[in-house]
C-alpha cells in the first residue's frame, strides 16, 4: 500500500498550477524601455510631446474636479500623447499575447488593443491585438460591476447595456481609448495575476501605442487592483547605453542606499479623484542663491484646478508654475552673465539657452530642490542642463536649461522623468511617502 506521503505527493502533482494573488507575492519586477532617446536636435520634439502630455494632465485635473466634458477636448488620433515616456512589456490572456505598453503614473486605466479593432495603430509592427474569443480567461464586465462604476463619469455612456457590457470612452486630453471593460490574466515581469480589470480597446487614439498601464492612485490602476502598496523604478540616463531600466513592486521596491531622502505623498484636497502623486516642493537653490519661495509658489490653489507639484513618469522635461520658474530663470541668468545667451524658442523650443564656443564646457550653477520633511535633491547637471546643438565635429555649440514654465490653464508643477534620471525613486502608498536616492540603476 502506498504511504500517506506518496499519496499526498501524487495529489499535488495532479493539481493544476496555482497562480498567486498579488497579496501572496513577496514582490515582482519588470523592465522599462525609453520610447524616445533625448539627444542634441531632439529637444524640440520632446517639448512638443510634453505639450500633449500637459493637455492630458489639464484634462485629468478638470475631470477630477468635475469640470470636464467630452466636448471640451479636441480628440485627434495623430497626436503623440504619452510618447516620450517608457514602455513595459505586458502579457495578456491565456495563451498570453505580449504588448509593449506605456507606463503612466498619471492615469489609472489599464488597456490594450482588442479585436475587432476599428481604429488601431499598426506600430510596433506587427501590431499586437488581443483576440478575446481565443483566450480562456477573458470575461466581459457588466454595467453594475464596481470597476464599471469607477470609470470617470465623462468616460461612461449615458446608458449601459449588459448585452454590450461596460463600454467606455477614456480621454487623455489629446488622445483617447474606447472599448469595453473586461477581466483577464495579466503577467507583469515575473508576476502573474488573474481577473485584472482592463480596457479591451477597439478604438485607439493614442499614437504609436498598443496600450497603457496606469500606475495612479485610482481604483482601476494596477497598484489598486493588485493591492500592491509600493513600487519603485530607476531610470537609466541616455548616456548609460541602451540598457533597460528596472521597475520593482511590493517588497522588492525598497531603497538600500544610505543617503535616502523622503518626503510625504500628498493628495490635492480640492481634487479627491486625482490619480497624481503630489509632493510638497518647499524651496529651490540655484548656485549659492536660495530663491524666495513661499507656500503659495508651488502649493495648491483654491480653485481646485491647479497648483501643487507632481512626480510624473510620462513628462520628459520639468515644468514649474510661472512665478517659481521666473525666479529660477533670473537666478541662472544672473549667475551666468559671462556666458553669451542664445535665442530662445525655435528651433529648440526651450526658454533659456547659452552659446558654447568651440565646444567649451558651459559652467552651470548647481540646482537643489527641497521638499517638506527636510528632503533635499542635489540634481545632477545633466538632468537639468544639456547640449541641444552640435557642430560637424560633434562639439556642443548651444546648451539649454531643461526646465520650462507651465501653461496658464495648468498652473501645476511637474517633476519629469529626465529630472529623475539615475535616481532610485520609491512610491510608498501604504506609508504615504515618496523617497529617492542616487543609484547606479544598472546594478539594481
Amino acid at each position: 500500500m502506498a504511504s500517506t506521503a506518496n499519496v499526498l505527493a501524487l495529489i499535488l502533482l495532479l493539481l493544476p498550477p496555482i497562480t498567486l494573488a498579488a497579496g501572496d507575492l513577496h514582490g515582482f519586477r519588470a523592465t522599462l524601455t525609453r520610447i524616445h532617446q533625448l539627444s542634441p536636435g531632439k529637444h524640440s520634439e520632446a517639448v512638443r510631446r510634453d505639450r500633449h502630455r500637459l493637455a492630458l494632465l489639464s484634462y485629468a485635473t478638470a475631470t477630477a474636479a468635475g469640470k470636464a466634458t467630452n466636448s471640451s477636448v479636441n480628440v485627434q488620433a495623430q497626436l503623440e500623447n504619452g510618447a516620450g515616456a517608457y514602455n513595459m512589456n505586458l502579457s495578456v490572456g491565456t495563451p498570453p499575447i505580449d504588448f509593449p505598453v506605456i507606463v503612466d503614473t498619471g492615469s489609472d486605466l489599464i488597456w490594450t488593443q482588442c479585436a475587432p479593432c476599428t481604429r488601431c495603430f499598426p506600430r510596433p509592427t506587427p501590431a499586437p491585438v488581443l483576440q478575446p474569443a481565443r483566450s480562456s480567461t477573458f470575461s466581459k464586465l457588466p454595467c453594475n460591476s464596481s470597476f464599471c462604476q469607477s470609470l470617470p463619469t465623462s468616460s461612461r455612456p449615458r446608458t449601459c447595456s449588459n448585452a454590450t457590457g461596460c463600454a467606455y470612452n477614456y480621454t487623455y486630453g489629446s488622445g483617447y481609448t474606447a472599448g469595453y471593460l473586461a477581466t483577464e490574466t495579466l503577467t507583469v515581469g515575473d508576476g502573474t495575476f488573474p481577473k485584472v480589470a482592463f480596457g479591451c480597446s477597439t478604438e485607439n487614439g493614442v499614437y504609436n501605442s498598443s496600450g497603457i498601464v496606469g500606475l495612479g492612485r485610482g481604483v482601476l490602476s494596477l497598484m489598486s487592483q493588485l493591492t500592491v502598496g509600493r513600487f519603485s523604478y530607476c531610470l537609466r540616463s541616455d548616456m548609460a547605453a541602451s540598457g533597460a531600466s528596472p521597475i520593482l513592486f511590493g517588497s522588492l521596491a525598497k531603497l538600500t542606499d544610505g543617503n535616502v531622502q523622503s518626503t510625504p505623498l500628498l493628495k490635492n484636497p480640492f481634487l479627491l479623484r486625482s490619480s497624481h502623486y503630489y509632493v510638497n516642493l518647499t524651496g529651490i537653490t540655484v548656485g549659492s542663491t536660495e530663491l524666495p519661495v513661499t507656500g503659495s509658489t508651488f502649493g495648491f490653489t483654491q480653485t481646485g484646478l491647479g497648483g501643487g507639484t507632481i512626480v510624473d513618469s510620462g513628462t520628459t522635461l520639468t515644468y514649474l508654475a510661472k512665478d517659481g520658474y521666473a525666479m529660477v530663470k533670473q537666478a541662472f541668468t544672473s549667475q551666468m552673465a559671462n556666458v553669451t545667451t542664445a535665442a530662445s524658442g525655435a528651433p529648440y523650443d526651450l526658454d533659456l539657452c547659452f552659446k558654447a564656443k568651440g565646444g567649451e564646457v558651459v559652467r552651470v550653477p548647481r540646482l537643489e530642490l527641497r521638499f517638506a520633511g527636510g528632503a533635499k535633491y542635489d540634481v545632477p547637471v545633466q538632468n537639468y542642463f544639456a547640449g541641444v546643438e552640435t557642430d560637424s565635429r560633434g562639439r556642443v555649440t548651444v546648451a539649454c536649461l531643461l526646465v520650462l514654465p507651465t501653461t496658464d490653464d495648468l498652473p501645476i508643477s511637474i517633476i519629469g522623468n529626465l529630472m529623475q534620471m539615475d535616481m532610485h525613486v520609491l512610491y510608498d502608498l501604504d506609508g504615504g511617502m515618496f523617497s529617492f536616492a542616487h543609484t547606479d540603476c544598472a546594478k539594481l
